[in-house]
């Protein structure tokens, strides 16, 4: 059975593999496994045991500390969740991330604190990473990082993205009022797309089950959803049907609370005006 972990697992294989050079076949033979079950590694569907992964991190020359962490998240690879603490200099926290939604097939994100990662301009990204405390020498990577992820609603195929947003997002001048005006433009335009969805979550509704905190929900073709909850220092990723099941049941119900997109348009586009209108004022 998969989970997180071992789709996690097989997401890192696959960029070890592309940053060695290798085609999935090339890499298979070196380790003596068919191109279909080498595929089956990367995609999540076959569980990697621990000398599985020790054949593939020797066959890359994998050392030192990123083996001795790729073994133990292969030790515990059958385990539904997955859970990273994170520090300042691990990008490949994001590996999984990245991997996940570049094969999803459909991805909501409940945002609370912050415009959705997908939606961020660049000034906006900088704004919101270089509160972090991030190196100044690590912040433009990240912001091209963060920028690169927007390429699943780009490309041929897009993935069908739903984002809710709480009002509070809207209100909260980012960078200053220039850039976030920009921001909420940059919503609205990337909200006329076929394929994208974004509602408002306004004042007016009250309590509702979203304010429980933001959350990533990232849906496929053929594998269970995960659900994707990240902090500051620590992300964890959900995938166990009685742990995501409240998620989705919870976006159905503030799907239904929600300002309509059309709404949430005028609403967003209202905000922006004010925001340039500060920005004149000032």
């Amino acid at each position: 059975m998969t989970t997180a972990r071992s789709r996690g697992l097989g997401a890192e294989v696959r960029k070890l593999r592309k940053d060695a050079g290798l085609k999935l076949e090339e890499l298979a033979e070196l380790c003596g496994w068919s191109r279909a079950t080498f595929g089956r590694i990367e995609s999540g569907d076959k569980v990697l045991t621990g000398t599985e992964t020790a054949i593939i991190l020797g066959t890359l020359g994998i050392k030192g500390s990123e083996r001795k962490r790729l073994l133990e998240l292969a030790r515990d690879a059958h385990q539904p969740h997955w859970w990273e603490v994170g520090h300042s200099d691990l990008p490949e926290l994001l590996v999984g991330l990245l991997e996940f939604e570049r094969i999803a097939t459909q991805i909501t994100d409940v945002a609370l604190g912050f415009v959705p990662g997908l939606l961020q301009t660049a000034d906006y990204a900088r704004a919101v990473i270089g509160a972090g405390n991030v190196k100044d020498d690590q912040l433009e990577s990240r912001v091209s990082l963060r920028l690169g992820r927007q390429s699943v609603l780009t490309r041929q195929n897009p993935v069908a993205f739903n984002a809710l947003i709480d009002e509070s997002v809207l209100h909260r001048p980012i960078g200053g009022y220039d850039v976030m005006a920009e921001q909420l433009r940059q919503i609205v335009r990337v909200s006329r797309r076929p394929h994208v969805s974004v509602q408002v979550l306004p004042f007016s509704a009250g309590a509702h089950v979203g304010l429980n905190g933001s959350h990533l929900i990232l849906e496929f073709q053929r594998q269970r959803p995960i659900v994707h909850l990240e902090h500051r220092r620590s992300s964890v990723f959900l995938d166990a049907p009685t742990e995501t099941s409240p998620f989705l049941e919870a976006v159905r119900s503030l799907s239904d609370v929600a300002l309509t997109p059309t709404e949430s348009a005028e609403l967003i586009t209202s905000h922006a005006e004010a925001m340039e209108g500060q920005h004149a004022v000032g």
